[in-house]
């Protein structure tokens, strides 16, 4: 904590912190002083490290109309087709969205956040130790490369799903 905020103290100093900023991260860091003996000692780390915005998934009524769309207006182009009838088209070197034809059209089916060193079991088990449920689709259709698929709900129902960092479809 002494270092924290003798680093506070210089950046203040040295005038790249207001007074007002350099008031604010102390209170901060006093909170979080008079906090720790109520966090509990089982804390949990979290299940992974988001890495990236791997995709989007969107539920359209028409997949190549909609890929015709992205094509056209912002130059995107397609990456694969994975065998359920949707496909993905390229967004840069780390990401992509995904259009299929699910129910609902119109709508985002889910997002999916790339992690490193992804495991679908082990994931979904410290889920599970968060009190978050989790469901594995093992249906290589689902995707080009096949595997295993991890997906859960955030807590307003957004259906998310973690993928390795660098999965492109």
């Amino acid at each position: 904590m002494e270092k924290q905020i003798e680093e506070l103290v210089t950046r203040f100093e040295n005038k790249s912190m207001s007074r007002r900023d350099l008031v604010r991260s102390l209170l901060g860091l006093a909170g979080t002083m008079l906090a720790s003996p109520l966090l509990s000692a089982q804390q949990l780390a979290p299940v992974a490290l988001g890495k990236s915005m791997n995709h989007v998934s969107l539920s359209v009524a028409d997949v190549n109309r909609s890929a015709d769309f992205y094509s056209r207006v912002l130059g995107m182009q397609i990456i694969s087709r994975p065998a359920n009838g949707g496909l993905n088209m390229g967004l840069g070197a780390e990401s992509f969205l995904g259009l299929y034809q699910f129910q609902n059209p119109g709508s985002m089916h889910h997002l999916c956040i790339g992690v490193d060193d992804y495991d679908a079991d082990t994931m979904a088990a410290r889920l599970e130790q968060h009190g978050i449920a989790a469901s594995v689709s093992r249906d290589p259709a689902n995707r080009t490369s096949g595997g295993d698929q991890l997906y859960f709900n955030d807590p307003d129902g957004i259906r998310v799903q973690l993928a390795q960092h660098g999965y492109l479809g």
